[in-house]
């Protein structure tokens, strides 16, 4: 089984989201959308307003890997954040949210990792392996996590189930003999 060596823990993921934060509103939300949601960048890049149903807390994707849709879940106040940008962007219905480019993002997601002092390694497909990896930890169980992750194979998604010795000691010490 592969091994997801990529991702941030809870407290280095709020170190580069305040980073962007104190920098650019924008980008906070484009960074923060790939934190609450583990949706990949391309799913991000096609995110059009009329794709967005703030009241089942979901974004339609349209454009999902392997050219399916998906329904991706979204956390209130991230969902008010992205409404409230729409409409202060005057965003057509049918049209990107955000036109940026794979690489925008990349070079976005490398200079706030910069700012927060965190490893050069780190790209935007680690806000969705750190995603994963959260809701893991939290407790949710493969099949869950495989569908918000929009994995066709639950094998994809059993890569997030190698923990490390402190993440097993800690499931461990829960447990009473």
């Amino acid at each position: 089984m592969k091994h997801i060596t990529d991702y941030l823990e809870k407290e280095q993921m709020q170190t580069i989201l305040t980073c962007a934060q104190t920098c650019s509103s924008r980008d906070y939300l484009i960074l923060r959308i790939l934190w609450c949601s583990g949706i990949r960048v391309s799913e991000l890049l096609s995110i059009r307003p009329q794709d967005m149903e703030p009241r089942n807390q979901v974004v339609n994707v349209t454009k999902a890997k392997g050219n399916k849709q998906r329904r991706v879940l979204l956390d209130l106040e991230t969902l008010d954040m992205l409404s409230t940008y729409v409409l202060d962007m005057n965003i057509p219905v049918e049209r990107p949210v955000f036109p940026f480019s794979r690489v925008w993002i990349w070079q976005m997601v490398k200079k706030y990792a910069r700012m927060a002092g965190l490893p050069d390694t780190i790209h935007p497909h680690t806000f969705r392996h750190s995603f994963a990896i959260h809701l893991v930890r939290s407790g949710l169980d493969l099949r869950r996590l495989q569908q918000l992750l929009g994995h066709s194979d639950l094998n994809t998604t059993q890569v997030y189930l190698k923990f490390k010795d402190e993440d097993l000691r800690e499931g461990y010490n829960k447990v009473e003999f």
